[in-house]
């Protein structure tokens, strides 16, 4: 059975690696079957999701364990997403959508502010040039200029002249750079997935490796 599916792995990889050529019926089926896999299985762990979570609770509690009728809510709102295939009624499905964005929206923000705002000015206050200028650094003292200069890029209340256009220019160049890294920690993730693409065809699948 592993060999069964190292073959079906291997070819298609190789069907999907075809499209450098050119599109082809071989590629078209490599890419419907990875869509029809991640939909069905989308499928399944939204149901076992449903069962376990909230169906099982609420008709089927274990022995000794009480039913938890707040679940009904979800499952309400959930049954009420379909009412947008109703042409009298598709706007009863805004109601749980409007929960959904709502929710969706504040854990974004509160992630975002967390992890984006908060931590860069804590990150920033607590290098070693506040502690003690005995171990001034240069790195501290750039990363400083690279913060400062990037929020004086998007300060537009005010024509960027004089002071102001050399603080925009930093953040501009200090912008390219981050750009440019984050970019080269992309390519080098994608080529690290090539490199296992290619390391199972000549090793799991032709031993060659």
């Amino acid at each position: 059975m592993e060999t069964v599916g190292i073959w079906i792995g291997a070819l298609c990889t190789l069907a999907i690696f075809s499209f450098l050529l050119r599109e082809n019926p071989f590629f078209r089926t490599a890419e419907h079957l990875f869509i029809g896999l991640a939909a069905g299985l989308g499928i399944f762990y939204g149901y076992q999701t449903i069962v376990s979570n909230a169906w099982t609770p609420l008709f089927n509690p274990d022995p000794g364990e009480a039913r938890k009728w707040f679940l009904i809510v979800p499952l309400v709102l959930g049954v009420l997403l379909y009412t947008r295939f109703l042409k009298k009624g598709k706007w009863i499905s805004r109601i749980p959508l409007g929960f959904l964005v709502g929710v969706g929206s504040a854990l974004a923000i509160r992630g975002v502010i967390g992890a984006s705002f908060m931590s860069q000015i804590v990150a920033t206050m607590e290098l070693p040039l506040w502690h003690t200028m005995a171990k001034f650094k240069i790195d501290a003292i750039l990363f400083i200029l690279g913060v400062i200069g990037t929020l004086i890029y998007f300060f537009f209340s005010r024509e960027q002249k004089g002071p102001l256009k050399v603080g925009a220019s930093i953040g501009k160049w200090v912008m390219m750079l981050a750009f440019g890294a984050a970019f080269g920690n992309t390519v080098m993730a994608r080529m690290s997935l090539l490199v296992g693409r290619i390391y199972f065809l000549l090793g799991e699948w032709l031993h060659i490796l």
